[in-house]
Formats: C-alpha cells, sequence, structure tokens
C-alpha cells in the first residue's frame, strides 16, 4: 500500500509520458500486492488482468502520441519553420525535441482525435471511473481493505486519489489547450494498423471488468445465488477450487479471509466521487490554462513546498542519493566477504579447487603406479621373464632335444614302476 501510493507522489512530477505511465504501474502493483497480502487472492487477480488492459492500452496510446509527434518534428524539418500556423509556439533554432515530453504537446486531440479517444478511456479506467474495467477491481481490493485493515484502505484510497490526478494532468498537458510546439501542431493520426489494435483494447478496457468479474449489487443477492453464477462473479468461480485447496483442514487450519462478493456501495461511492473530483481538480483548476508554452513551469512548481517535496521523491534523489548508496555497499561488502573470501577463497580455492587438484593427485598415482605399473608393465615384465627361462631350452641342437626326449622317458618309466 505504501508503495501505491509513494509510486503515485512520484508520477506528480514526471513530465516524460511514459514515465508516469511507469511509475503508475509500480503504484497499479502495490494494489495488487496489498490485495494479496491481505488475502483478497481474487480481487488482486482481478485487478492484475483489467490492469493489464487499460495500462497495455496507455502505453501503446502513449507510443502513438509519440509516432505522432516525431512525424510532426519531421515535417518541420522536411519544410522548415515557414510551416508555422501561428497556434503553435515557435521552436527555438537549438531545438532539443524530446516527442515523449508532454510539455512539447498539447491540443493533440485535434490532431489524433482516435489516440485521444481510447488515450482518455484508458485513463478513466485506470482512474476508477466507473462502470470501466478498473474500477469494478480496485473498488474491490478497496472494499476488502475497508472490511480487515483500515490503515492500508487509507493508504490505498491516497494512491486511488493520486492516480486520478496525475492521470488528468496527463490528458490535460498532452490533448487539451495549443500546442506548446510546431511537432504538435503538425502531428498526424498513427496509421490503422497502430489504431486497431487501441480500439480492440479500449473495448476491453471499458467492458472487460464487467465481462470478467462483475460483483453481485447486494449481499442478499449473492446470498440468494449461493456463489458466483451467470455473469456474476466469472473470475472468483473460475479461481473458486483453487483457492479451496487452500483450506488445508475442516477446522480451518489455514483460513483464508473471503472476498466481500458484492459491490459495497459507501466505498464505491467514496473512490468514484474522489476520482471524478481529483480528476476535474487536475484538469480543471491545476492545469486549466496552463503551462502555455513549454518553457512554462509545471502549476504544482508555483506551490511552495508542494514540488519540492515531490521531487524529492523520485529515484533519482532519495533513492540514488541515500537507498542506492547503502545497497552498494553493503553489495561490495559481500563482495568481498561472502564472494571473495568465503566463497572464492574458502569454497572454491579450499573446498572445491583443493579436493579435485588433492583426488587428481590421488588417480594419477593410482594409474601411474597400479594401473600403468603394476597390471600393465608388470605383467609385461613377468611374461619377458618366463619367456627368458624357457627359452633357454630352445638351443637348436637335434642332440639336446633327443636327450630331453630320453630323459623325458625315463622320468615316465619310474613314475609307472615306482608310483604305478
Amino acid at each position: 500500500a505504501a508503495t501505491a501510493l509513494l509510486a503515485g507522489l512520484i508520477a506528480f512530477t514526471q513530465f516524460d509520458i511514459k514515465k508516469v505511465l511507469a511509475y503508475s504501474t509500480v503504484s497499479q502493483l502495490g494494489f495488487m500486492v496489498a490485495a494479496v497480502g491481505m488475502g483478497a487472492y481474487v480481487a488482486g487477480m482481478f485487478h492484475l488482468v483489467t490492469h493489464a488492459f487499460f495500462k497495455a492500452l496507455l502505453f501503446l496510446s502513449s507510443g502513438s502520441v509519440i509516432h505522432g509527434m516525431e512525424h510532426g518534428h519531421h515535417h518541420i524539418h522536411a519544410h522548415g519553420h515557414d510551416a508555422h500556423d501561428g497556434h503553435a509556439v515557435q521552436a527555438p533554432a537549438h531545438d532539443d525535441f524530446d516527442p515523449q515530453d508532454m510539455r512539447t504537446m498539447g491540443g493533440l486531440r485535434q490532431r489524433m482525435n482516435i489516440t485521444f479517444i481510447v488515450f482518455i478511456t484508458g485513463a478513466l479506467a485506470l482512474a476508477g471511473v466507473a462502470p470501466l474495467a478498473g474500477f469494478w477491481s480496485k473498488d474491490e481490493i478497496l472494499a476488502f481493505a475497508s472490511e480487515t485493515n483500515q490503515p492500508v484502505y487509507i493508504l490505498l484510497a491516497l494512491a486511488a486519489i493520486c492516480t486520478a490526478f496525475y492521470m488528468g494532468r496527463q490528458v490535460k498537458m498532452v490533448f487539451f489547450g495549443k500546442p506548446r510546439h510546431e511537432a504538435a501542431a503538425h502531428a498526424e493520426e498513427s496509421p490503422p494498423i497502430m489504431w486497431v489494435p487501441l480500439a480492440v483494447l479500449a473495448l476491453l478496457s471499458f467492458f472487460g471488468g464487467m465481462f470478467i468479474n462483475l460483483p453481485f449489487f447486494s449481499k442478499e443477492a449473492y446470498e440468494a445465488a449461493h456463489g458466483p453464477t451467470g455473469a456474476f462473479l466469472r473470475l472468483e468461480g473460475w479461481l473458486e477450487h483453487s483457492l479451496a485447496s487452500f483450506h488445508l483442514t475442516e477446522e480451518g487450519l489455514l483460513h483464508l479471509p473471503h472476498v466481500e462478493p458484492y459491490l459495497h456501495p459507501l466505498v464505491a461511492g467514496i473512490s468514484l466521487g474522489l476520482a471524478l473530483i481529483f480528476l476535474a481538480l487536475a484538469f480543471f483548476v491545476v492545469y486549466g490554462k496552463r503551462p502555455r508554452t513549454a518553457e512554462e513551469k509545471d502549476p504544482l512548481q508555483s506551490i511552495p513546498y508542494v514540488w519540492s517535496f515531490f521531487a524529492a521523491l523520485p529515484l533519482n534523489t532519495v533513492a540514488m542519493q541515500g537507498i542506492v548508496p547503502a545497497f552498494n555497499k553493503i553489495a561490495d561488502w559481500c563482495g568481498h566477504a561472502i564472494d571473495g573470501a568465503f566463497w572464492h577463497d574458502f569454497v572454491h580455492n579450499s573446498l572445491i579447487r583443493d579436493a579435485f587438484v588433492g583426488w587428481s593427485r590421488f588417480i594419477d598415482f593410482i594409474d601411474k603406479k597400479g594401473l600403468d605399473g603394476l597390471l600393465v608393465l608388470g605383467s609385461a615384465r613377468l611374461t619377458r621373464w618366463l619367456a627368458g627361462i624357457i627359452r633357454r631350452g630352445q638351443t637348436g641342437y637335434v642332440r639336446n632335444y633327443a636327450l630331453t626326449i630320453f630323459l623325458g622317458v625315463v622320468l615316465l618309466l619310474a613314475y609307472f614302476v615306482f608310483v604305478g
């Protein structure tokens, strides 16, 4: 829950269209993990699926916006600054153009109306506006938190407020007002091969929540239905057997809190009302007529201490100056103490290397002295020694062979006479 809120606050100060969505993804992952941590497994999985719909839509739509801005920038270089139509701010001569910088956009709904429609669909779904997909899944998590863990509910509710505000800020800076750069003034809609998939994702972002896990609208309706049925709670019914496997015993050795399977009007009304209020606050009040130019400061920067607080949150400040150096020192110590001294010196050198070297020397001794020395060379030497003894009787003279035969006959006769 803290991750959801922190990432939502960081998104306030981002000007890169994709960085806003990236921190938004971190924030929504905080919602999912918080749900799983509370035992609301169906709600967490539900938000994972719906989030896949509208966050994929938003990232691809931002790609369409970047593509259009790139086209406008190429148009400027192809036709020169004479193409300036009087509505956009003249690009400076030293133009360091960034097609992802929202400060250079503005007014794109007139140039890219299809991208505008699908983007705002995803933005409203992410902000949790009914009846889009994000409303149903986020409300289920908030409803469960309100019943089981009030501190988590407060953190997630604040994170939901942040979501509505930074999405209202992003939509206003990208699509409304006048173009703040010539590239925005000459941007063109993406081809059908790009916006047709966006249209499909927009439909899923609109109807996906109702189709996947539409809750019952009252506790009495759920109890009368005796569980998931028909068009209601399809995802919960699909996951029912998987979740049932966690109940190890009938006595409830491992008891899982039950996900409330019906709509909580109070929680849903509060979350929807806050989402609409902070969308309107960002859209009409804070970013109502500003920024007018790419160089103008963000309206939040004019509020004392607010911008400095938000600017201190991103990873390039607190994390990079505090957390990362600490982790680097720990990693450096682990590298020297554990990997170097223990693993490399002791385990690798002493245990593994020295053991293999000793075993190899023993095997070498057995091979040279035993197998090769005793068996191979020893048997050869024995054969040669026996051959040398036997060879002495092979003189090549007939008289020696006749004498040998005569002595053999005498020995046989003596054997039969005295023994036989």
